[in-house]
């Protein structure tokens, strides 16, 4: 009986302990408490000081903390693994500066902090976001958003977690709330960051929300959207499941650009390991003066290099391209793509360009290509090239080779297509020439336009009946392995989900 009692205590004690230790956080916050939302209002008396959250707190409608440009929040603040519920911003004030629980930072840190339930509504202005509207080197590392933001008008940046940042980072950043521009005359949106600096870095952050931005552009302005960032400098391990739409209106003429990108609209220095499977989609029926680019992963990729990077997204365009488009499976404007692979579909359907429409598999314009391949169909209708690699290569002193690609390419209306590549220039150097040990599947001619149709020596790509080591010799164990799944080589180092 004696020792029934002993075990029975035992056990008691033993549960006590191990429910006390799960209400302790993992580590040891330090600073300054955070209990209520008087507590948050006071850290204004002190910007630089360091604070922690003690519990959730849930705060006021309309609550903006550092409006004051000579003070911004310059201190630490650690959610210390609590969150900030029901944050509900609105507002119909036109042309508002920023807005955000934090509306100007410069060198602070957040950490490990979550936001439920948030509802952003703006009319037009410069940056918002739920978390910080406007940074500067400041870094954001474990972070997760739930809820939503909309805005109308022109918005200079519209992001989930944080609208602007100049330098700093991001790490492990969450987003899941939708973000949504309507009657937009011009904006930028995204789905983590609205946009960010090419000195910031972005790493192991995913966005699942859906990011759409639509209205009657107005002259002179620009249309963003991409699920994670639209402008970083070294994208890493970052993922989106969201879809991004960008839909414009109008008859305007001189709009700037327009952009849509499953990860970050533009990088100017790598993008690595990461991933898209949102639906990217753009329908306009504006003139655009300048550019139109569209990418699983990235729309402008011209200075950064894409490894080890899949889209399984479609990536679809419809309408309007005067001044000419640029699709791509994985980006629009590519100058180095290497160990990556595209399996979703791509389509451009254009009207009244006179400029041409390029449209590829893995890039719309490549430079440099390697040890990557496309299995997603890819169709064009209306002027330009479409190709199963890209639509148009033009190398000088890069090259495009041991790839291949098993996608069926369609062209109509003008279009001419190359199962392989659409349109190839460069000059007569064979040293200039660097296409070749390419393979693809499907009937047709391996390029459709261009001068390396006639260069024996500058296009050593092949027709073959199947993608294995048998009939793809080139395709070097290295970075191949045959896939039984597959029935085909995939790549060992980015293996096909």
């Amino acid at each position: 009986m004696r020792k029934s009692r002993i075990l029975t205590v035992f056990l008691a004690l033993a549960v006590v302990f191990t429910m006390s230790f799960a209400a302790v956080p993992a580590y040891a916050a330090s600073g300054t408490a955070i209990t209520s939302v008087d507590d948050l209002k006071a850290m204004e008396n002190n910007p630089g000081g360091s604070y922690y959250l003690a519990n959730d707190i849930e705060v006021p409608e309309g609550l903006s903390l550092f409006t004051d440009s000579r003070t911004p929040f310059t201190g630490t603040f650690d959610g210390n693994g609590y969150a900030i519920k029901n944050y509900t911003y609105s507002t119909t004030t036109e042309d508002l500066m920023h807005a955000g629980l934090f509306c100007r930072t410069k060198n602070a840190s957040f950490k490990n902090l979550t936001m439920t339930n948030v509802n952003i509504s703006v009319k037009s202005g410069g940056n918002f976001a739920a978390l910080a509207a406007y940074g500067q080197g400041t870094t954001f590392e474990n972070i997760t958003l739930s809820g939503k933001l909309s805005a109308s008008g022109i918005v200079n940046s519209l992001g989930g977690i944080v609208g602007s940042l100049s330098g700093g980072s991001l790490t492990k950043c969450t987003n899941k709330a939708d973000v949504t521009i309507t009657g937009a005359a011009g904006a930028t949106a995204a789905g983590v960051v609205g946009a960010a600096s090419a000195n910031t870095t972005v790493k192991n952050c995913s966005n699942s929300g859906a990011i759409s931005i639509s209205g009657p552009i107005d002259g002179g302005r620009s249309y963003r959207a991409a699920g994670i960032s639209n402008v970083a400098g070294t994208v890493i391990s970052c993922k989106n499941t969201g879809n991004v739409s960008v839909k414009t209106s109008g008859s305007m003429e001189g709009v700037v650009s327009l952009s849509a990108a499953g990860v970050v609209g533009t990088s100017s220095k790598q993008i690595t390991s990461c991933t898209n499977t949102g639906k990217i989609t753009m329908n306009s029926t504006v003139e655009v003066s300048r550019s139109i680019l569209m990418g699983g992963i990235a729309a402008n990729a011209e200075n950064a290099k894409i490894t080890k990077s899949w889209n399984k997204g479609a990536v679809t365009f419809n309408g309007v391209a005067e001044y000419g488009a640029v699709v791509g499976g994985l980006g629009a404007i590519t100058s180095n793509i290497s160990q990556s692979w595209n399996k979703g579909a791509v389509s451009a359907k254009a009207s009244k360009n006179e400029l041409d429409v390029v449209a590829g598999g893995l890039a719309g314009t490549a430079v440099d290509m390697r040890n990557s391949y496309n299995t997603g169909s890819v169709t064009l209708s209306g002027g330009g090239y479409v190709g199963g690699l890209a639509g148009n290569a033009g190398l000088f002193d890069h090259r495009i080779t041991n790839n291949y690609s098993t996608g069926t390419v369609k062209a109509s209306n003008g279009a001419k297509k190359g199962q392989l590549i659409g349109i190839y220039s460069a000059g007569d150097d064979k040293a200039s020439n660097k296409i070749y040990n390419n393979y693809y599947t499907k009937s047709g001619k391996a390029y459709g336009f261009g001068s390396v149709a006639k260069k024996s020596w500058a296009a050593k790509s092949q027709k073959v009946a199947s993608i294995k080591a048998g009939n793809c010799p080139k395709l070097s164990s290295k970075y191949w392995t045959y896939s039984s799944k597959y029935g085909r080589m995939i790549l060992k180092n980015n293996k096909e989900k």
